[in-house]
Order: C-alpha cells, then structure tokens, then sequence
C-alpha cells in the first residue's frame, strides 16, 4: 500500500500537517498573528487552499489545464524566468505577459514553508527587542555617552545591525542582498570583538590610575565605560544571532557552538568588569579627600555598589539569558497555525 504524501514528509522532513480544531482563533488570548507580506501571504493561501488534498491525496493536482484549440502547435510561450504563458490583451494589443507555473507539491511546500520560516523568525526576532537596549535605544542617546576613536566605528556598526533587523523580512527575499548582509555582521562581530577589548582595556587602566584620584569624575568616566562597553558585548550577540537567522543555519551543532562561545566570552568580559568595579568600590569607600573638604560618597558608593552585587549574583547574566532564549526559539518545534484566509498564527510562549 502506497504511504500518503504527508506521511513521507513527516517521516523525512520532519514536519506533518494535522487538522486543527481551535475555532476562532482570530480572537483567541494567547496566538499571535506573523505580519507577511503581499508575495508571503499569496504562497500561504495557495498552500491552505491545497492542504485538504494534501492530506488526503497522494499528490496534488496541477494548478492549472491547458487546452489547445485543434490544429495549432501544443507549445506555450517560455519565459526566462521558467514560467510559460500567454499574451494580457489590452485596448491596443499586448499591453504585458502573464506567466505560469507548474503549483507540484514540492514547488507548493518549499515556498509556503519559506514564507513561514521568515515571518517566524522576524517574530522570534522581535522579542530581542525587549531583552537589548541597543535595539530600543536611539542614535543620539546612544551619542551621548560613546566617546573616543571607537565611537564612529562602533556606531556604523550599531547603525547596520539594526537596519538588519529592521528590514529582515525584505532582505530574505532577496538572494544577493541577504548574503551581503550575513557577510556584513560577520564584519560586525569582528568589530565588537575588538572594541570590547579596548573598552575592558580602558575601564581597567581608569580605576587602576595611580594619578589623583578624582572620585566624581573617576566615577563619571567608569560608567561611560561601561555603558560603552555593554553597547559592544549587545553588538556581538545581536551580529551572532542575526547571523543565524540570516542563513537560517539551524543545525544543531552549530547553534551549540555559538551559543557555548559567544555565552563564555560574555562570562570572561563580565568577571573582568566586576574585578574592575570591585577596585573602584573599594576606592570610593576608602577616598577620604581634603581635610577642609566635606565628601559626600553616599550617592556613588551606592551607585557602584549596586553594580558590584549585579556583576556578582550567582545568577546567569541578562545578556546570556537572552542569547539562549532567542537561539532556542530558532532550534524549538514551531506549530503554525494556519487558516483558510491565508493568516497564520503562533501559538504565544
């Protein structure tokens, strides 16, 4: 007995296609509806059109017949892009072409599947949104506090990571430019890299300054630093992840490379940072100034100390928590939930 088609896909390519029996789920708590694009939505709904079939049948029937009129040649106008056809008539001839294409199974799958992994990852990828400033963060507050010969290299960079997120769902569909884009954040990280570096540099050689030691400014420059130095470790997570839903490099082993590297160097730099803030803390409290003086160190031992505890905490960093969460998105099973008109939905985890 033949097996039906769904069954040999699930069984291959590890995915199946099930009735579903949520109703309205257009007004259900809890699914959220993927944004496609007009060419995204048409692939969706010619493949909700055929599930019935394709659950039912073996193979799915050509998307359209043709009949030739007896007695002229059974051959179609063939078009470069691999599609046949036939002449739009207009008021005063040919006004444009129309060119069809053979809908087969595969064709069908292949597209509809495309267009779904896109608008999912353009929605897993929003959820970085809200786990990195350096998404929500604007270009002149992000101004405000880089300084230095690193601050136009990594602002060009910042710029360009988040044009790529911004525009994920366009650049996929368009070949060259998506691998001028993978090429362009592995350029990225590289930079990140090499500014977190100097920053880790530079915030160690300030609170370690045999100069004067100047509390208020010390304190001041320390957390520009810092600032500086979190925007560059972001920049490095945000280049690797993009990187992985660019070329939607999935496998498993390479998910766990990334997340195992990118996860322990974030480690090194943020041990590093609190060896750093640990010597300016002990500064603060041990600065005495001015005899004629009056000090108040309330304020910033307070200030620094909160960033002691933070850096010392036995608990996993934000920025490794986020790292794991978004590539176990990209790794995880995904139900979509499709509907007759074409709209899909996930499930809200």
């Amino acid at each position: 007995m033949k097996r039906q088609l769904h069954e040999m896909f699930k069984e291959n390519d590890d995915f199946e296609i099930i009735p579903c029996d949520i109703n309205d789920i257009e007004n259900k708590k809890g699914f959220s509806k993927l944004e496609l694009t007009t060419h995204q939505k048409a692939h969706i709904e010619a493949l909700a059109y055929h599930i019935p079939s394709l659950i039912a049948a073996e193979t799915i029937s050509q998307a359209y017949t043709v009949r030739f009129p007896a007695g002229v040649p059974h051959t179609l106008m063939t078009y470069t892009d691999g599609g046949v056809g036939s002449p739009i008539m207009g008021k005063n001839g040919i006004v444009d072409h129309a060119s069809f294409h053979a809908l087969n199974t595969q064709a069908l799958l292949f597209s509809a599947f495309t267009a779904m992994s896109i608008a999912s990852g353009q929605y897993f990828l929003s959820r970085i949104n809200n786990e990195l400033s350096v998404m929500k963060m604007g270009i002149d507050k992000i101004l405000e506090f880089l300084y230095g010969d690193k601050k136009a290299e990594l602002m060009s960079e910042i710029s360009f990571v988040k044009y790529a997120y911004q525009n994920y769902g366009s650049i996929m569909s368009t070949g060259v430019q998506r691998a001028a884009t993978i090429v362009s954040l592995q350029e990225a990280k590289k930079v990140a890299m090499k500014d977190i570096e100097f920053y880790i540099s530079d915030l160690d050689s300030t609170v370690n300054s045999k100069d004067n030691f100047d509390m208020g400014t010390t304190v001041g420059k320390t957390f520009q630093i810092k600032e500086s130095l979190e925007l560059s470790m972001q920049l490095l997570l945000m280049s690797n992840v993009l990187e992985v839903y660019y070329s939607q490099n999935y496998d498993k082993s390479y998910l766990q490379y990334i997340e195992k590297e990118t996860a322990a160097y974030v480690d090194k730099c943020e041990k590093r940072m609190l060896s750093s803030f640990s010597v300016l803390n002990s500064r603060v409290r041990e600065f005495k100034g001015k005899l004629w003086e009056k000090v108040d160190k309330t304020s910033l031992e307070e200030q620094v100390g909160i960033i002691v505890d933070i850096l010392n905490s036995s608990e996993e960093s934000h920025l490794r928590k986020s790292l794991h969460t978004i590539l176990q998105s990209a790794s995880g099973e995904t139900k979509y939930y499709i509907t007759n008109n074409g709209n899909i939905y996930l499930k809200a985890t």
